[in-house]
């Protein structure tokens, strides 16, 4: 035990030794510059930092609302005693503002839909497309947003075949910097 606590009483000693031997050329270091500055040491040339100009424009934020006119279509198949019936209901428009000016292209709406029908029985459904559209504030990008709505569609089976069709708006929002 006595051993241990001697080894770390001289362990401190020697390292505290080091320390001020290591300070002690530092300042050594240090006098040296300090009188190489003073004997008119040449000017050290440094570049220059190149700038480059950064414009940020800034511009004002719209809220624009938009809404395009669809017609939907399905058909399918169903069993002879009825059930559950796929229907793809698709169709194709164009989403624009009340100006005119932002627009998107013409984009395929599609929703698939699962329905329970009878043989004979009058069909109403109301299919809720969501889709993403990219819109375009004359002829540049402007931005995406989701246009979504509630499109009513009908109409009576024909033997097996059931086509039903219907139409409405699909709207959306979305903030444009201009």
């Amino acid at each position: 035990m006595k051993k241990t606590v001697s080894f770390l009483i001289l362990s401190v000693f020697a390292v505290s030794a080091a320390m001020a031997a290591g300070e002690a050329e530092f300042g050594r270091g240090l006098a040296v510059l300090k009188a190489e500055l003073a004997a008119g040491a040449p000017d050290l040339k440094l570049p220059e930092p190149e700038l480059k100009a950064v414009i940020v424009r800034e511009g004002t934020r719209q809220y624009v609302r938009v809404s395009g006119y669809v017609s939907l279509s399905g058909s399918a198949w169903m069993q002879q005693d009825g059930g559950y019936t796929s229907f793809n209901f698709s169709g194709y428009t164009t989403v624009r503002d009340s100006s005119g000016r932002v627009t998107s292209n013409s984009v395929r709406v599609s929703s698939y839909e699962g329905l329970w029908l009878r043989p004979g029985q009058y069909i109403h459904h109301s299919v809720r497309p969501n889709m993403s559209v990219s819109l375009y504030k004359d002829g540049k990008y402007v931005g995406s947003t989701t246009v979504s709505g509630y499109i009513s569609v009908s109409g009576w089976p024909s033997s097996n075949y059931v086509t039903l069709n219907g139409s409405g708006y699909l709207e959306g929002s979305l903030y444009i910097t201009e």
